[in-house]
């Protein structure tokens, strides 16, 4: 037998297992970047994970709409330039919230109650026009959708055992001004083209950078920041 092939085998899935065990959370939000060890390529985690408990019941009110279909927002604050954003949304919610997660008052109520009702997440990350944190409140506007998507395979499935889970990966360019992830707000709209939305999801946003905060609302949000 080939001793040194068994030794790299053994220290690939070693650092795979590490590369997993370095994230902060359950859902398997990692960067884009890649490492390879013996043949084994792994995603490489964030250095920073920012994670958000919510629900949402019949009686809450869309904020919006996308695509014809109600949509729900979350903002998020990234305090500096980032070379890259991860979004993710796991329904029903995968973990139980630490104690530096942000958690909504519904989430609180609702989820012990009835904590299988899930949603197929889409989600959608735009740029807000705002880069002062004093200005948070005041509102501002879309300045441009940066990503999207529907169903992950790289997500856990959810209860009916459907990859119906949201992973989204944003890489900075700052070669081009409308690609590169700069200090400011970032909106992650949230909504369903299989049913409607009802019931609790964990939203994770992972960059390499700490600081992160995120809020249901710019009122909230501006709180959180200031």
């Amino acid at each position: 037998m080939d001793f040194s092939i068994v030794k790299k085998v053994t220290l690939g899935l070693a650092i795979t297992a590490s590369l997993g065990a370095c994230m902060s959370t359950g859902p398997a939000l990692k960067s884009s970047n890649s490492e390879s060890v013996a043949g084994i390529e792994a995603r490489v985690p964030y250095a920073n994970y920012t994670n958000y408990y919510g629900y949402v019941d019949k009686k809450t009110e869309p904020q919006g709409q996308y695509k014809g279909k109600d949509a729900y927002y979350l903002y998020a604050w990234v305090p500096a330039a980032v070379d890259e954003i991860g979004v993710s949304m796991v329904s029903p919610a995968a973990n139980k919230p630490a104690e530096s997660d942000f958690v909504n008052e519904l989430y609180t109520e609702l989820n012990e109650s009835n904590p299988d009702k899930f949603f197929d997440t889409y989600i959608v990350l735009d740029r807000l026009n705002i880069l002062d944190t004093a200005k948070i409140k005041k509102g501002g506007e879309s300045l441009q959708t940066l990503t999207y998507n529907d169903d992950s395979s790289e997500l856990p499935a959810n209860p009916g055992g459907r990859n119906y889970n949201s992973l989204l990966r944003q890489v900075s360019d700052i070669n081009n001004p409308t690609k590169a992830l700069v200090r400011g707000v970032y909106r992650i709209s949230f909504t369903s083209f299989r049913g409607e939305v009802e019931g609790s999801f964990e939203a994770t946003v992972g960059t390499n950078i700490p600081g992160v905060k995120i809020a249901s609302s710019l009122e909230e949000l501006h709180k959180l920041v200031n």
